[in-house]
């Protein structure tokens, strides 16, 4: 009786905390709902262009395997863009509510997931955190960029669905036992193979979700039925991906096009210098930004609009503090699941078999998962990402958010632990834990409101850009050369009004995404040139001085119009 009891009271509480959870994840939403009604964050090219993909699917039944000018990701954004544009029209915020509903999901995926490896409240923490957040984290949740929500919620999924299989797994089934776990299987191959589609950042932590089932499943899989469904639902989910590479040419396949984006056109030479500025650019300023560094934001990319800081000395240190502080704190918690894996490995015998199981299943979980950020921080530091733009690339991290409750299990142990080992320590220990997460809430509170505070300058960049498109109409544009950044921005605001080609700085073809635009472009002699001044400059007065055509110039802003006469 006390037995049963004790289980009630169990599931109570675990009600309790599910109740909160959700009310956490409605806050979340809620938050992300008011900034996107204000235009934030502000929109650039590389968004138009799921915007023109959502629209091309919704109202010309094309049906894209990856993103224009890709090999590489899946534009799933861009499908759930078009079902929301069928529901309430073409618009900025239509496209973006797709992405608030992958991040909900992705939620609830890592809550489940934290209490099962961890503690409910622990998965409450992580959930708060994540609910919040800086403009830099926000804008990768917000902002369709393909990919990174996917990654998220796809391995997330991947894990879980591991860790279930692996707790659950016995050497005898009952029928309906077995087509469940056939079930399981078949939904981790889907999840894993949408997830690669989606981008192969997601490998490291879908191979060794692979790697946990292999470990706790072995019984199951020399069976085989396991192995064909996790098969079968991997061609299943990433059937466009294989559809498409069984016909690529030569140097354009994913596994070239991933190379390329990983190393460049020319492979990299290293030399310990090399290596060293890499590492340094890293610690310096993509792990802050990933982790969340609300203060002394690094734009650089000025025609992104974001905000920036000064180089000064304080600065410097507050992103050396950061980045080494939550270096130090991840190689920390990396050992510590190691080293919980190891003495459980060493546990007597004596207690239950089937807890000593579900022990081993759930610490080796923890650690692979901090294995999966480790192998993805070692990449993107062999990669080109930390040499170019190493604030700006900090989303090839986005594993990070999945490993965080991982990486603060340290801190939430510290907070709560008896350190009856070091007696002396007990209480400072627990109140320099409390503290680091306290202050972490503080600084993720803190990341909000700079992005609430950034809301009036969202709405004025989408008034000019607004404005920008009303005037082009004015001056009868409707098609136009124009740079990367300004082409496909404008090509979605106008809702296909406005096309575009892309072209350089020597008016040749650019970086072009959507060659149907370019083309209909160079097929339209009345199409103008549209373009920043600075760096065009040059160009435009070679256009200007033509001897066999007249061009009429036309100054808007910070852009010059140049339109052929006759």
């Amino acid at each position: 009786m006390a037995a049963v009891e004790g289980k009630l009271r169990r599931l109570a509480l675990l009600e309790k905390w599910n109740l909160v959870a959700l009310g956490l994840i409605l806050a979340g939403v809620s938050l992300r709902l008011m900034l996107l009604k204000q235009h934030w964050p502000w929109t650039d090219s590389d968004e138009g262009v799921f915007g023109l993909m959502a629209r091309h699917i919704a109202y010309q039944g094309e049906h894209p395997t990856f993103m224009y000018g890709s090999f590489y990701m899946g534009p799933l954004q861009a499908y759930l863009g078009a079902a929301f544009f069928h529901l309430f029209g073409s618009s900025l915020l239509a496209l973006r509510l797709g992405l608030v509903m992958l991040f909900v999901l992705f939620l609830v995926a890592l809550y489940l997931l934290v209490r099962t490896l961890y503690t409910p409240g622990l998965g409450l923490l992580t959930l708060t955190l994540l609910s919040l957040g800086s403009p830099y984290m926000l804008t990768y949740q917000l902002r369709s960029y393909g990919g990174y929500l996917e990654i998220l919620l796809c391995g997330t999924l991947a894990l879980l669905i591991a860790t279930w299989l692996a707790l659950s797994t016995s050497s005898t089934l009952s029928w309906r036992r077995l087509l469940l776990r056939c079930g399981g299987y078949l939904a981790w191959g889907i999840v894993v193979g949408l997830g690669l589609w989606s981008d192969m950042l997601i490998l490291p932590l879908l191979g060794l979700s692979g790697l946990l089932i292999v470990l706790f499943c072995w019984r199951e899989l020399v069976r085989l039925f396991p192995i064909v469904c996790m098969l079968g639902g991997l061609a299943l989910g990433m059937w466009p991906l294989l559809a498409y590479n069984l016909h690529a040419p030569p140097g354009l396949d994913t596994l070239s096009a991933v190379t390329v984006q990983q190393q460049g056109p020319v492979p990299l030479h290293y030399t310990p210098a090399l290596v060293w500025q890499q590492i340094k650019a890293t610690i310096l300023l993509s792990l802050p930004t990933i982790s969340g560094n609300p203060f002394c934001p690094v734009s650089e990319v000025p025609v992104l609009r974001d905000p920036t800081s000064a180089p000064t000395l304080a600065c410097r240190l507050i992103h050396l503090g950061w980045g080494t502080g939550y270096l130090l704190l991840f190689l920390v918690a990396l050992g510590l699941a190691g080293w919980d894996l190891w003495r459980l490995g060493r546990r007597p015998r004596l207690e239950s078999k089937a807890d000593l199981q579900a022990d081993l299943v759930r610490a080796s979980a923890r650690l692979l998962l901090l294995i999966a950020a480790a192998i993805t921080l070692v990449l993107f530091i062999h990669s080109l990402a930390p040499l170019k733009w190493p604030s700006l690339h900090g989303r090839y991290l986005i594993i990070f958010w999945i490993a965080l409750p991982a990486i603060l299990w340290p801190l939430w142990q510290g907070a709560r632990a008896t350190w009856s080992f070091l007696p002396r320590l007990h209480q400072p220990g627990r109140a320099i834990c409390l503290a680091l997460l306290l202050l972490l809430l503080l600084f993720y509170g803190i990341g909000t409101a700079q992005a609430f505070s950034q809301t009036s300058t969202a709405q004025v960049y989408y008034q000019q850009d607004m404005a920008f498109v009303h005037r082009l109409e004015e001056l009868g544009v409707t098609h136009f050369y124009s740079d990367y950044w300004t082409c496909y921005k404008v090509a979605f605001l106008s809702q296909e009004r406005l096309t575009c080609g892309v072209v350089n700085q020597q008016l040749q073809p650019g970086y072009i995404r959507y060659w149907p635009y370019y083309w209909a472009t160079h097929s339209d002699r009345q199409a103008a040139y549209v373009l920043p001044r600075g760096d065009y400059e040059v160009a435009l007065q070679g256009l200007l001085t033509q001897q066999n055509r007249r061009y009429r110039l036309t100054l808007y802003g910070d852009y010059c119009i140049v339109q052929p006469e006759g």
